[in-house]
């Protein structure tokens, strides 16, 4: 899609689909970038899917023709010329530019213009000039017999004549136009007529003038939901809403991906999340155990309730109460009349028999004797396990008791009072007919040795008592919390509350502080590392670290400086605007090499002048600086057979190419140039490629040899392909010679010779930049 430089549909994010739109929105940036005529340099952060997608649309090969009867053609791996599509950027069309693929544009006019004889501008067209029409000759023009033709910029209009008038002199009716926006007649006439009516997009109101209609308002107009109408005189357009760009491929609205172009302010700890028309800002520092980010609102931690979420880990028997950045478990208690089940917790009504009632998750007995009236006046009441008896009233009374010598009746006797218990050091409560001994809070009692002993809470409520950042310590008759490193005590005396170390400047980073639960974490700027004790920052040295990786920061030299780097370029290059990319000077754009016969070829880092000299009896080519003619008095090639040895012309052409260009198993050679002949199918060319010269420059350079370029035959009839096999040493100058035959219908006409002349930069290949061969 975005080859065709189409939009990428949100469709595409489907299973896979990640890769695919990442892949396709990449592309579309290098067709932008190429559209817009700006340098294709990918920015930081793309990733090596991206990266390689944006490359693969950066860059183009290209064709360069020569005149018949030979066509040379320059065609390296990765060269940067404009590819087809791109040419109308720096065409001179004045209306419309088609680019076919083609040697050049198509030129074209709208309608009520014709293209004028320089192939680029657009002259009216008078549709109103009197014309001839059919075998009788008969004049005509566009306009009825009764109107008058006027012509206009890109079109005409047609006048009635002498329309009626008032006595006053005024007309009783107004002109309408029917513009050719709407209403289209032959070529692009607007006709006058006079009626009482307004032009479309106007209407009469009460007092008979013409209004602008507000097409907007009918809320209709604009079909893309991501458009909004505004309205105009006469007419009305849609625009694409903030956030959205127009695609003439898929005449749509498209989103702009703030995040993929860089254009987001989000923060360093935060990530940039695109959304319909606009972007969010996704914080990726996590927060500490208990709390989580507030994504929809604040970017704030916020407490998580573990209870209502069901993240705590409270047994059956307990109720999870939640606390900020943790939770407690309290132990679950069953309403009156209700009993726990001690295995699920459950909370079950008590259905007890008669003579029992519910209390404390059990049935216990009714004691029917304590409502006055269950006996007769002379008889007492004793209780039994579910009922009741009565018995004539005696002297003697049970355990508990004594004989209330006033009433007769038996009396309960408070051993808490009289001090007959034995509780100790125990509290002393007293019950009806006897007494039970308490222990104070933190003790419990043992009914082996009927003492009160201290309960240890730490072992026996292990995890509940203390927070998880505490350690408990048994204490008589108490327990305590005690928070670990990092923590401090909470005002309940069980809970531990994270100390922030960074907010209280007690940290000893060297840069920056990032707290954590317990502790805190030292981090360093950018172009700096943690350093081993983990609170320092030490200097990334960039240019070390990433030489020889394959992927060099910077494509010429590299400078390390504290917390970044800087990029410096060898002789020949300038630094380009990201400060990293090097471009090689085209000194022969400064007019260096004057002359006639002297043709200035760049380099890699510099040039070359080399001087066109015509073998003997030869010519130079008025029309290509780089060619010499035999001259047609020198030899008649019909009557001297003699006269066909020698060549019909001599040509040069050059090439500049890096020294120790890597040529891989999967790539055996590199194409350097491409020769095409005559096509017809009479005619027959014989290729011969010859090494004349190869002038090195240093002792220790491997001057060239001919195995090492390889000569096939093309694709297309009469065709030649020259490649590059091996890897050559530079600097060195080379001169191959190209040698055609021609022979029509078996019959040798004459010979052509191309001088190639390769000129191998002392330059290597710069990393991170494609092969690029001059020419």
């Amino acid at each position: 899609m975005a080859e065709n430089e189409e939009y990428c549909p949100a469709n595409l994010n489907q299973v896979g689909g990640g890769i695919r739109k990442e892949c396709c929105d990449c592309c579309l940036l290098a067709k932008d970038l190429i559209r817009r005529n700006a340098e294709c340099i990918a920015p930081l952060g793309f990733s090596a899917q991206c990266l390689r997608s944006f490359n693969k649309c950066c860059h183009r090969k290209t064709e360069i023709s020569f005149p018949e009867p030979l066509l040379m053609t320059n065609r390296p791996e990765s060269l940067h010329f404009l590819g087809v599509g791109d040419r109308c950027a720096s065409a001179k069309c004045e209306h419309l530019c088609s680019d076919r693929g083609g040697e050049t544009v198509e030129c074209s006019c709208r309608a009520g213009y014709d293209l004028g004889p320089d192939g680029t501008s657009c002259v009216d067209r008078d549709e109103c000039a009197t014309s001839y029409d059919g075998p009788t000759m008969v004049l005509t023009t566009p306009c009825e017999e009764n109107e008058t033709c006027e012509n206009l910029p890109g079109g005409y209009r047609c006048y009635v004549r002498d329309p009626a008038v008032l006595s006053d002199g005024t007309s009783p009716f107004h002109v309408i136009e029917e513009s050719s926006l709407y209403k289209r007649g032959p070529e692009n006439m607007v006709r006058e007529r006079y009626e009482q009516s307004c032009p479309i997009g106007w209407t009469l109101d009460e007092m008979g003038a013409c209004v602008d209609v507000n097409e907007c308002e009918s809320g209709d107009m604009c079909a893309d939901a991501h458009m909004h109408c505004l309205n105009v005189p006469g007419s009305y357009t849609c625009a694409c809403l903030p956030g959205f760009y127009w695609s003439d491929a898929g005449s749509v609205c498209v989103d702009i991906d703030e995040c993929l172009l860089l254009v987001d302010d989000c923060l360093e700890s935060q990530r940039c999340l695109n959304t319909p028309g606009s972007f969010k800002c996704i914080r990726t520092i996590s927060c500490g155990t208990g709390y989580v980010i507030d994504s929809e609102n604040t970017e704030e931690c916020i407490d998580v309730d573990e209870c209502t979420r069901g993240l705590h880990d409270c047994g059956p028997l307990y109720v999870c109460r939640n606390t900020q950045g943790s939770y407690r478990c309290d132990p679950k208690k069953c309403a009156e009349g209700e009993l726990m089940n001690p295995r699920t917790g459950e909370c079950t009504h008590v259905d007890c028999p008669i003579g029992f009632k519910p209390e404390n998750g059990r049935c216990e007995d009714v004691n029917e004797c304590e409502t006055v009236g269950r006996c007769r006046q002379f008889e007492e009441c004793i209780n039994t396990p579910g009922s009741y008896r009565c018995q004539e009233k005696g002297n003697l009374c049970t355990n508990g008791y004594r004989m209330d010598r006033d009433t007769g009746f038996c009396v309960d006797i408070n051993e808490c009072v009289e001090g007959t218990h034995q509780c100790e050091d125990k509290q002393c409560i007293n019950l009806l007919g006897s007494y039970k001994c308490r222990c104070s809070a933190g003790y419990e009692f043992n009914e082996t040795t009927m003492r009160c002993e201290d309960i240890d809470e730490c072992n026996k409520f292990a995890g509940h008592v203390c927070s998880l950042h505490a350690t408990c310590e048994n204490t008589i008759g108490s327990f305590e919390c005690h928070c670990k490193d990092g923590f401090k005590l909470a005002s309940d005396a069980r809970n531990c509350d994270d100390i922030d170390e960074c907010e209280l400047g007690i940290a000893k980073c060297a840069q920056k502080c990032i707290n954590i639960p317990g502790s805190y974490q030292c981090i360093c700027e950018r172009g700096y590392q943690l350093g081993a004790d983990g609170i320092t920052c030490e200097d990334i040295d960039e240019c070390s670290l990433w030489a020889g990786s394959g992927d060099d920061l910077c494509m010429g030299g590299c400078i390390n400086t504290p917390g970044s780097y800087m990029c410096n370029c060898p002789p020949g290059y300038e630094i380009q605007k990201d400060a990293k990319t090097c471009k090689d000077i085209d000194e022969c754009e400064r007019g260096e090499c004057q002359g006639t016969d002297r043709i200035c070829v760049n380099t890699l880092g510099s040039f070359k002048c080399h001087h066109i000299e015509c073998p003997p009896n030869y010519i130079h080519d008025k029309h290509y600086k780089n060619r010499c003619n035999r001259p047609r008095h020198l030899c008649d090639p019909l009557t001297e057979v003699q006269c066909k040895a020698y060549p019909v012309h001599v040509s040069w052409q050059y090439i500049a190419i890096p020294r120790h260009v890597p040529i891989s198993s999967q790539r055996t050679s590199i194409t350097l140039f491409t020769i095409k002949g005559p096509s017809n199918p009479n005619s027959v060319v014989q290729f011969e490629l010859n090494l004349k010269s190869a002038e090195t420059e240093g002792i220790d350079v491997l001057p060239a040899v001919r195995s090492n370029f390889l000569l096939q035959k093309g694709d297309e009839r009469n065709s030649a392909i020259i490649s590059l096999r091996d890897s050559l040493d530079g600097p060195q100058d080379i001169v191959l010679e190209l040698v055609l035959r021609l022979t029509v219908n078996g019959v040798f006409q004459g010979k052509f010779i191309a001088n190639l002349i390769v000129y191998v930069s002392a330059m290597k290949r710069q990393r991170n930049l494609p092969l690029t061969v001059l020419s």
